[in-house]
């Protein structure tokens, strides 16, 4: 069973009023790289990467896991990107769709506590019912990013519109779907504005310190 991966890093962070994905949630740990490294050693192949257009990339680089740490991944510029969401995903899906895959997870790289573990039991979950639709994350009603998309709805992904991406999908009875549900809230934060970032920069401290 082959599952490709789609890691979203091609918005405008509007709500932050600067470039997100580069800010550090500690000296030298970028917030876009950190979901992205979670995708190492998970078995996802091949990875792409949305960006914008004209982004310098800076945000791969920092001292806990630097370029040559991340797992083999494909830039793809979205030309598109100010038109939202569903563009990145239909530039990641166009990328993919040559490499004949069962499956793709489609993840955000504003969320930098994403986890191994979280991801691993995404693919248990869908390797024992691979005809479900999708396998997404969910923290209490909500179902979230990262989400296990099966082959089955890869015409739909290459169809979407606006920028829900591709909520509309996870809302519909129209497809059956499984929600992985995780206790920890943390693990859900994405950085969208200063505030989210504060809050993500406590979050890192408090799990460092646990971890020594």
């Amino acid at each position: 069973m082959r599952i490709g991966a789609i890691y979203l890093a091609a918005g405008f962070s509007r709500r932050m009023g600067e470039a997100k994905l580069p800010l550090e949630l500690a000296p030298g740990i970028t917030v876009g790289s950190r979901g992205l490294l979670a995708l190492r050693g998970c078995g996802f192949q091949p990875i792409v990467v949305v960006v914008r257009l004209g982004d310098p990339l800076l945000w791969l680089y920092d001292k806990a896991g630097n370029f040559g740490s991340l797992p083999k991944f494909r830039i793809i510029p979205c030309k598109d990107a100010r038109e939202g969401m569903s563009r990145s995903i239909r530039s990641g899906m166009e990328a993919l769709l040559p490499e004949e895959l069962d499956a793709v997870l489609i993840t955000l790289a504003d969320q930098p506590f994403i986890s191994v573990m979280q991801l691993q039991r995404l693919i248990a979950v869908y390797k024992e019912d691979p005809m479900v639709d999708f396998v997404a994350s969910g923290n209490g009603k909500i179902s979230a990013p990262p989400v296990i998309f099966s082959k089955s709805l890869f015409s739909r992904l290459c169809q979407l519109e606006g920028d829900a991406g591709a909520r509309g999908i996870l809302q519909s009875p129209d497809y059956r779907g499984k929600v992985v549900r995780y206790a920890s809230e943390w693990s859900f934060v994405d950085v969208d504005t200063k505030e989210q970032l504060d809050k993500a920069r406590l979050i890192w401290s408090q799990v460092q310190a646990r971890a020594k």
